[in-house]
């Protein structure tokens, strides 16, 4: 049998009905809006009739923040009310494309959250419900800073005006709409669960960074699709290191201004210029500018980093070039969870650097050394109890730089042959 070309966008479940959603997973909710929809957005709230008048009255309540396993957040997500029965409202504005609706809101401004219950979800739900970005995005707990700092991204999830729907006050009506985003979980894109005939992994979501971030590329243009988005005039700036043309392997070396920072930072750094490397110590700040971020993460042979949210711009290497992870006392199962499995989907060399406990500020701390040394109460239980949480996450480093060099020189071999192998595909 011949297998047919794929021509159409997946529909909601029983999409006879007026809404259908989909809650059978962990971490989201989604629901189908399969007629025509009328969104209210003083009211919070979005109405799908059925023109045949075949569903039944119904209301469901969805708050579209991919993270409902965590209460707390939740609650601090705005709700939204779907409901067929029909507004007491005309339509000031009506649009001929359907819509996707969810909250940039819960964890969004900590840069892995903005990522992992943000982009990544609406990368995977864009690409599997509409074809060529034909989607106009209805955003709820919608900052402007948010607005401002990823504005190179929107032209590449749709081709529309997004609509700010905290500001917006008019009724809009569309043929059909989604609430909600996917997640197939923590920072993956996972081609064994998508539908699409060419299922996409993660280093599709970070070519699609690339082709947003890249100063080569012609087709960026911030705000060509967003005429509710601030200007970036007058958007704080943050002046990054660049690196220089000349030989050596780059390594973009993360400082930590707050939490686990490196104490012995210029030790670390002076036995890396040692090792062979040129380095460029970069830290990120609300005005950094993410295509700069970008430009020099791209052009580094290797980052080394302190675990934290800052890691995330491990998205922007490229393939085969080496991620070392500074790892605190008992959080290496996170560490792995958020960074090296996806150091390992992006083809990146990853070199782990457990942290000894002669190597923390937590080496004096009596509950810290006990469970450090107990191999029978992990750090992941410990951890999910605040009080552990925040000793953990707040505790500095100072590295053994004698055995942290070790694994400079491990990772300065990776980095040179990665180099060179960049160095020859670009003069074939």
């Amino acid at each position: 049998m011949e297998e047919k070309l794929w021509t159409q966008v997946w529909e909601g479940l029983e999409p006879t009905r007026s809404i259908t959603c989909d809650t059978a997973h962990l971490e989201y909710d989604l629901c189908y809006l399969n007629h025509p929809t009328v969104v209210d957005p003083t009211a919070a709230t979005l109405s799908s009739v059925d023109p045949a008048n075949m569903t039944s009255p119904t209301v469901i309540k969805i708050r579209p923040y991919p993270c409902k396993g965590q209460r707390e957040v939740m609650q601090r997500t705005k709700e939204l009310k779907l409901t067929t029965t029909p507004l007491n409202t005309s339509c000031a504005v009506t649009h001929t494309t359907p819509a996707l609706v969810f909250s940039a809101g819960g964890f969004t401004g900590n840069v892995f959250h903005d990522f992992n219950e943000g982009w990544i979800p609406l990368f995977l739900t864009v690409d599997e419900h509409f074809i060529d970005r034909d989607v106009i995005l209805g955003i709820i707990d919608c900052s402007d800073w948010w607005l401002i700092k990823y504005a190179e991204l929107f032209p590449h999830f749709t081709r529309h005006p997004i609509i700010n729907l905290d500001k917006e006050t008019a009724t809009h009506c569309f043929p059909s709409a989604i609430v909600g985003l996917k997640t197939h979980g923590i920072m993956i894109v996972d081609p064994t669960v998508q539908r699409r005939p060419h299922p996409k992994t993660m280093l599709d979501f970070r070519a699609l960074l690339a082709n947003a971030y890249d100063d080569n590329n012609n087709n960026n243009n911030n705000n060509n699709n967003n005429n509710n988005n601030p200007s970036h005039a007058g958007h704080a700036s943050h002046v990054l290191p660049t690196f220089s043309s000349g030989p050596r392997p780059k390594l973009a070396f993360l400082s930590r201004q707050d939490t686990r920072r490196l104490q012995n930072a210029e030790e670390v750094l002076q036995a890396a210029e040692e090792v062979g490397f040129e380095v460029a110590v970069f830290e990120v700040t609300a005005g950094t500018s993410m295509r700069q971020l970008f430009k020099l993460i791209d052009r580094s042979h290797a980052m080394v980093g302190v675990h934290g949210a800052g890691l995330t711009h491990e998205l922007f290497m490229r393939p085969g070039a080496v991620l070392v992870q500074i790892v605190p006392i008992n959080t290496g199962w996170l560490a792995d969870m958020c960074y090296g499995k996806l150091a390992i989907r992006l083809g990146l060399e990853y070199i782990v650097y457990a942290v000894g406990i002669h190597e923390t500020s937590l080496e004096a701390d009596e509950f810290t050394l006990k469970q450090f040394l107990d191999p029978h109460d992990p750090a992941s239980t410990l951890m999910w109890n605040l009080t552990s949480w925040y000793r953990y996450m707040e505790q500095d480093v100072k590295i053994d730089v004698v055995r942290f060099k070790r694994y400079l020189k491990r990772a300065y071999g990776k980095a040179e042959m990665f180099m060179n192998k960049q160095s020859l595909y670009a003069h074939i």
